[in-house]
């Protein structure tokens, strides 16, 4: 079972409305709208209180993030909305990744994260981002102010759900 350490995108009406077309199976597994800070992080099985307590003081030690989703951009089976300004949350990134090294982003395969919120998955791109831009237009950007870190855990066969939330508080 696999777990996720994310930043939960509240209010996020319009954006599940699109996400309920292009991205459907995520929907379905209980997964909210967020911006993936590590996945995957530690099986469910190895979220000790160690590791849970390591977590807490990391994001403990954080500020709270502060960005807006700016515009939708693709990768080609990707439809994501772009987080800006994106350094303080590359540089969280990079010191979770730095934190805990077992659990490399995406299983190391992506030299270079980019910070996204996913709309999108398992599509054509390139034939569904401009009805997800048309979608989206009266709703970007969209300003987030996020004081906490979750984590997300598969439970059950594909089914997910939160599990703690971390206040960023440093």
């Amino acid at each position: 079972m696999e777990t996720a350490l994310v930043l939960v995108l509240d209010a996020a009406q319009p954006f599940d409305a699109v996400r309920r077309d292009f991205a459907a199976a995520t929907v379905a597994l209980g997964i909210p709208f967020h911006v993936t800070l590590l996945y995957p992080f530690a099986p469910r099985e190895e979220l000790t209180d160690t590791v849970l307590a390591d977590v807490r003081s990391f994001f403990a030690s954080r500020p709270p993030l502060e960005f807006a989703l700016t515009q939708v951009a693709a990768w080609p089976r990707v439809v994501y909305a772009v987080p800006e300004p994106d350094a303080e949350l590359r540089d969280c990134m990079q010191a979770l990744f730095a934190r805990f090294p077992d659990w490399p982003p995406y299983g190391g395969i992506h030299p270079d994260v980019v910070p996204h919120a996913t709309l999108g998955e398992d599509v054509e791109a390139a034939r569904v981002k401009a009805d997800v831009e048309r979608r989206l237009e009266a709703h970007l950007p969209r300003q987030y102010s996020v004081d906490e870190a979750t984590l997300l855990e598969e439970f059950a066969p594909e089914r997910w759900r939160e599990r703690e939330r971390f206040p960023l508080s440093g």
